[in-house]
């Protein structure tokens, strides 16, 4: 056996796969998106009050966060809690341990309030990972700061330093 036969084995079980997993996820019921959805980015602070009894994750820039900051929304800081440690904004909480988080956050709001998720910037996927992980919890309006501490502290906000 040459090693061109063996490259057209591999082109054969691969295209056999991909046809197969497409078929397979056509006739589901509940088949998988082929092409994620775009979080709905919020705009200003009166969509915010417009749409807080739809449960979903939106996504925030840092004037809608400032202002959700100034009216004493909770945030949730999404990175390791040694991070957290060094440095986060004010009155934000953070907990490795999603089942603490989660009791922690009942113990603050109702299911159904809105708060912040931030990460350490806009390329970390931790806010959303989290996000979707306390969305599974129950908790409704939950809202995606993907600018983060980076974006926080570059605008001179208020933090929490050791």
């Amino acid at each position: 056996m040459n090693f061109s036969s063996s490259l057209y084995q591999i082109y054969f079980y691969f295209i056999i796969s991909l046809l197969i997993s497409v078929s397979v996820n056509l006739i589901r019921n509940d088949s998988l998106p082929y092409i994620a959805k775009e979080l709905e980015k919020i705009k200003n602070i009166n969509q915010v009050n417009e749409i807080i009894s739809d449960s979903l994750i939106r996504e925030i820039d840092i004037d809608i966060a400032k202002k959700l900051f100034q009216n004493n929304m909770l945030f949730i800081d999404a990175r390791a809690e040694q991070y957290y440690d060094e440095g986060h904004i004010p009155r934000a909480i953070c907990n490795d341990d999603i089942d603490k988080l989660v009791n922690e956050i009942e113990n603050r709001i109702a299911f159904d309030a809105g708060f912040v998720v931030y990460c350490s910037d806009d390329d970390c996927g931790s806010s959303e990972e989290l996000a979707i992980s306390l969305q599974e919890q129950g908790f409704a309006n939950i809202f995606l700061f993907k600018g983060g501490w980076k974006q926080w502290t570059e605008n001179n906000l208020p933090v929490n330093v050791k």
